[in-house]
């Protein structure tokens, strides 16, 4: 939900939404041009070498408040950071990706996409982002839209199954069930027959990335516990996150590459020197439920018990050498 008035009506149907008057621009050829801002990646597709893409999804709608100039403000640590706590075959082969999400039915630049890139160049990469500060005031922005992209316009060739590709959406908002066809055909190009199903998409989007949510709470509690079940119903519960403080976005965003990498010891190493022990016990409990999680892996991996069926494993799979489990046929990788 933004800053700007509306015409929509509130409803849990996105086929009776209301049109608001920017929205209307979309059936008049609208160009989705903002000075300062991103072009939408019309006929753009991305493409990563690197055997570890990130891609870090802001919301800059105006009931976001603040927030994404702190968080842009702070991403600019975020590639130094985790280069401390990933493995050595990692360090010099991950890239990021950021975007800015808006809405797609009453904003200027509602999908902007920035290439993959690695060290100073993020730095340009997030000074580029435009935050727009509107929304329609739905409770929901388009971040579906993102995902399609991301889900058919982004390829990595190179990317490990173990770590999956990473795709951090950061947000206070729903999602709409369906996906505009014109939204896609304005803003990425392609022209289909019919709009996107948004719970399909987002179950296709999980196959290729390694999907989470930082939520900021938004309004009311009512309000608040929807868009949070809708969201636990699309990634699982335990890739959504309720922020408790906002200020810990990135450390946040760290910890989870952190925990999927296995590096959570020397992420704590490392938080617990730049940070003050307030600040860290709050990013602690924030990701405490995913360290658990992340813990209870690398212990039944040790313990050479599968960490999916719980079979009993002859032995350890030798580095970037993958095996299968030969119970549950599991993709099995050390790095």
């Amino acid at each position: 939900m933004g800053g700007y008035g509306s015409d929509y009506d509130y409803s849990d149907d996105d086929s009776v939404v209301k049109k608001s008057a920017a929205s209307y621009n979309i059936d008049y050829g609208r160009t989705y041009e903002t000075k300062g801002a991103v072009p939408p990646p019309v006929g753009k597709h991305l493409i990563t070498e690197a055997k570890f893409p990130i891609v870090v999804a802001v919301d800059v709608t105006g009931s976001m408040k603040t927030w994404p100039k702190i968080i842009f403000e702070k991403l600019c640590i975020l590639y130094n950071e985790a280069s401390f706590f990933l493995p050595d075959a990692l360090k010099d082969d991950f890239e990021i990706s950021f975007a800015a999400i808006g809405d797609a039915y009453s904003d200027s630049a509602p999908l902007q996409i920035t290439d993959f890139a690695e060290g100073k160049e993020l730095d340009e990469n997030i000074k580029a982002l435009y935050p727009e500060g509107g929304g329609g005031g739905q409770t929901r922005e388009t971040y579906e839209l993102a995902s399609y992209y991301y889900l058919k316009h982004c390829d990595m060739p190179n990317a490990l199954s173990n770590p999956k590709p990473l795709l951090i959406f950061v947000g206070d908002e729903g999602f709409y069930a369906k996906i505009n066809r014109r939204h896609i055909l304005d803003l990425i190009g392609d022209d289909l027959k019919t709009d996107q199903i948004a719970k399909k998409i987002f179950e296709e989007l999980k196959q290729k990335f390694n999907i989470y949510i930082l939520r900021v709470k938004y309004g009311s509690e009512a309000s608040d516990k929807r868009i949070h079940n809708d969201w636990i119903k699309v990634l699982g519960e335990d890739n959504v996150i309720l922020m408790k403080q906002p200020r810990r976005i990135v450390d946040t965003i760290l910890g989870i590459i952190a925990t999927v990498v296995d590096g959570w010891d020397k992420f704590k190493d490392r938080i617990e020197i730049r940070q003050t022990p307030e600040q860290v016990d709050q990013v602690y409990s924030t990701l405490s439920g995913l360290q658990v999680e992340n813990k209870k892996y690398v212990y039944k991996f040790q313990a050479l018990e599968c960490p999916k069926c719980g079979g009993a494993l002859e032995k350890v799979p030798d580095y970037n050498k993958p095996t299968k489990c030969p119970f549950c046929q599991i993709q099995l990788v050390r790095i």
